[in-house]
């Protein structure tokens, strides 16, 4: 039975997400002109609104009639919770002074939860760097063992000392192949839904899809070699595999053109070479056993 969620949740959770997102987008530098801001505002009110019974006091001078910089140095020592003494308030500005205290200490816990974020962000930045690095070079290497394992196979086809069982097990490399590009895929066209979400820069970019082109140059080159040489090799999770495999380069490289830096040169030679050896994969998959 499915769950519904009730619309006074959703609604909470989409106001929390809407702050989070508003909070993480402030800058220190915001946030303390905010804190400044509201400190100024409690002075000028301190200043101009004195009246009757809500007025400043100052301790030392005797004397009620206070500058507008004595009434600005007063909310900053309330909202910092300083309190000296030597300015005292009356009548409604108690009330007043009290909101201030609230406000400057949630404006400070803000500053200080901006800077631990700042230093977060640094160190989950460097952090998300590494993770990225390394899962690109996971799948260059997975697409090189993938190469590796087919040249292995077109070695035995060649010296005539294939077994059966290598073509049987032919489509575990293949499958290994389809994991890679679904891992690239979605490192490509993964949603920003946060600033660690970082473009691959156009090197790595460009190794990986000629990584993938010499992939399916390879696949090609086999089948090529197993159709001339009339060894069977087609099995239905075989040809579901390849088609799987040729259907996800081809998605993936219609978002080639959306890398950041990379020269239009190289992606109209990598999208071309590519949908040259797709093509003629999918001549060979398509045949029909006589």
């Amino acid at each position: 039975m499915k769950k519904y969620i009730p619309l006074s949740q959703l609604l909470r959770s989409l106001k929390k997400k809407s702050m989070n997102a508003w909070f993480d987008k402030l800058s220190f530098l915001h946030i303390f002109l905010i804190w400044a801001f509201v400190i100024m505002m409690f002075g000028f009110v301190y200043h101009f609104l004195t009246k009757g019974t809500s007025y400043l006091y100052q301790a030392l001078g005797d004397k009620t009639s206070l500058s507008i910089f004595d009434a600005i140095y007063f909310s900053f020592i309330t909202a910092t919770t300083t309190g000296f003494g030597d300015i005292i308030p009356f009548g409604g500005f108690r009330i007043l002074a009290l909101i201030e205290v609230v406000c400057g200490l949630l404006l400070l816990a803000f500053v200080t939860s901006k800077l631990v974020s700042i230093k977060q962000d640094i160190i989950l930045n460097e952090v998300y760097e590494i993770s990225l690095g390394e899962k690109i070079s996971r799948i260059r290497s997975s697409l090189l063992l993938f190469r590796q394992n087919i040249n292995r196979i077109i070695d035995h086809i060649e010296e005539g000392i294939i077994k059966k069982r290598e073509i049987i097990d032919m489509y575990t490399y293949i499958a290994s192949l389809e994991d890679s590009l679904q891992q690239i895929f979605t490192l490509f066209t993964k949603s920003r839904i946060n600033h660690f979400t970082k473009d691959i820069d156009p090197v790595n970019a460009e190794l990986i899809f000629i990584s993938i082109t010499q992939s399916l140059e390879k696949l090609l080159e086999l089948i090529s070699i197993l159709e001339n040489q009339k060894i069977e090799w087609r099995r239905d999770i075989t040809i579901s595999l390849i088609k799987n495999s040729t259907k996800q380069s081809s998605l993936l490289f219609e978002h080639i053109g959306a890398i950041k830096n990379l020269s239009n040169q190289a992606v109209k030679n990598l999208k071309s070479q590519v949908d040259v050896v797709v093509q003629d994969i999918n001549k060979i998959v398509e045949l029909k056993k006589e």
